[in-house]
């Protein structure tokens, strides 16, 4: 029911599409905020930021979603196995990449011997987007936990409230530690990484699982207030927004963190809406449905591949991009980002599949 059988597109091609093209956008706001020398311009950005910050939550969603789905009976080494070759290789190719060809893009402190060279590899710290593989790949190696949660707990009904209860309670006293010692406490500096570590985003996946399981349940129950959800992710994002605007001083995107209760219900909202329409989507056989296919298929590679494209976009048309009025300068370098980084990874896909097929 929640599979089109044509083009085998379910819930988390659009969930992954979604989010892909958010992180392109956000990689054009954290420039444009860096050219920004207006106050209320500078408003709207971080107004804007928010509203697309959604997107490590539904990405994790969307994973554990279609890891549960089709890894029931596949073997945990197989299922490393293709998931090192599928996930693993891009990141380290594109890694290497990233600090030899933009190493002014990577975070913290730039690496300036071979033991920092290799140590940008395991905290993402490459560039400023790779930090979300780190923690997904975490994710990944927990597969047998939710295979077990999915197929030998929360098929019982009355494990369903009390799991998804318990995990909610542990996620809002994980994210409360981390915004006071971390965020805007004395651990700052040492422990920043805790926002990659794989408990900062479980949830997302017990989610996840829970959303596969029930999906026709939940399902009917977003469908009846299917017209309420826009209107209550736009509230919840607006306080999100307010939040990040009563910070003093200028507006900076590390004052509006994924774990804290407004943009973990925002995201939460944006999950939902996305879910549920994707649901409808497939329900009636969108034509569209092969178009999203497509685009999933290429969404981690255009993911780890936006931030380069936009690097080498820049290097040619910066100065007249920063000549435009800056809502039209967003604009114009996102759509651009977005075309280039997907056809160039699906350029090199195809060149991916011809060194095999000679090899072969």
């Amino acid at each position: 029911m929640f599979e089109d059988q044509k083009t085998k597109t379910n819930v988390s091609d659009f969930q992954k599409v979604s989010a892909v093209t958010a992180v392109i956008l956000q990689t054009i706001l954290s420039f444009a905020l860096s050219n920004c020398h207006d106050q209320t311009t500078a408003a709207l950005i971080g107004t804007l930021y928010v509203f697309v910050k959604y997107t490590a939550p539904i990405f994790i969603f969307s994973i554990v979603y279609n890891m549960v789905k089709t890894s029931e009976k596949t073997s945990y080494f197989e299922f490393l196995k293709d998931k090192f070759f599928e996930l693993v290789v891009p990141y380290l190719l594109w890694t290497t990449v990233y600090l030899l060809v933009f190493p002014g893009v990577q975070q913290e402190t730039p690496y300036n011997n071979l033991g920092t060279f290799l140590l940008k590899f395991i905290t993402g710290d490459g560039a400023p987007h790779l930090w979300y593989t780190v923690m997904m790949l975490q994710i990944q190696l927990c597969m047998p936990f939710f295979i077990w949660l999915g197929y030998h707990v929360l098929n019982k009904r009355k494990l369903v409230w009390p799991v998804l209860t318990g995990a909610t309670i542990l996620y809002i006293g994980w994210y409360l530690f981390y915004n006071t010692a971390v965020l805007n406490g004395p651990l700052a500096n040492r422990w920043y990484l805790l926002d990659r570590f794989v408990v900062s985003f479980l949830i997302y996946g017990i989610y996840g699982v829970a959303g596969f399981v029930y999906h026709e349940a939940l399902f009917k129950q977003l469908n009846r207030i299917r017209f309420a959800l826009l209107p209550i992710s736009l509230v919840v994002g607006g306080l999100s927004v307010r939040a990040l605007l009563a910070y003093p001083g200028d507006i900076n995107f590390g004052h509006a963190p994924y774990l804290n209760t407004l943009q973990s219900l925002y995201s939460l909202s944006i999950i939902l809406m996305v879910f549920t329409f994707a649901s409808r989507m497939i329900i009636n056989q969108s034509p569209k449905l092969r178009l999203f296919k497509w685009l999933s298929l290429y969404a981690y590679r255009t993911y780890l591949a936006n931030v380069f494209v936009f690097q080498a976009l820049l290097l040619v048309f910066k100065t007249t991009w920063l000549k435009l009025p800056m809502g039209a300068m967003i604009v114009v370098a996102y759509l651009s980002t977005t075309t280039v980084a997907f056809m160039l990874s699906w350029l090199l896909h195809l060149g991916w599949l011809g060194i095999k097929q000679q090899f072969s």
